[in-house]
């Protein structure tokens, strides 16, 4: 099944996106895919831009959405979701890798240090915002499939 599939949400379904566990085998490799990611590349709080993800970003943020909503495990679902919440570092067109951490404060304030121009602190401004704006969308996304994982009828065979 083509990652592609997962780009597909809710409102926007009317193809065939082959059988359940045809979807839930390609959400669960993409994830796979991303959690490699992660172990492979330092991120820390910084900022990416998306086309660093191994897969498009609306991909991934579904393939967690159906790997968490099918998790039984309330453990692995909370790891699930602090992965799946790191997604919200990638932005779409910010360029090269932004650092979120402070600068280290050099012992004299006029030693030549540098000054970010205007448009520089713009772009981090707009990247940063928009990074809260995903943090608060995923966090209600991954709430919701969590809650689903919760609820779901258990069969003990």
């Amino acid at each position: 099944m083509p990652y592609s599939d997962f780009a597909y949400t809710p409102q926007n379904n009317d193809h065939d996106h082959g059988t359940d566990a045809q979807l839930l085998q390609a959400a669960h490799h993409l994830v796979d895919v991303y959690l490699v990611y992660l172990r492979e590349h330092e991120t820390a709080g910084d900022l990416f831009d998306t086309r660093e993800l191994p897969a498009s970003k609306g991909s991934l943020i579904n393939a967690f959405r159906v790997v968490i909503a099918t998790e039984s495990r309330p453990g692995v679902r909370a790891l699930l979701v602090k992965a799946g919440m790191t997604l919200a570092q990638f932005q779409e067109n910010i360029g090269p890798r932004m650092s979120v951490r402070p600068a280290h404060q050099k012992e004299k304030p006029s030693d030549g240090h540098w000054r970010p121009e205007p448009s520089q602190i713009r772009r981090f401004d707009s990247a940063l915002m928009r990074l809260g704006e995903d943090r608060t969308r995923l966090v209600q996304m991954f709430r919701h499939a969590a809650d689903i994982a919760e609820h779901k009828p258990y069969y003990n065979a």
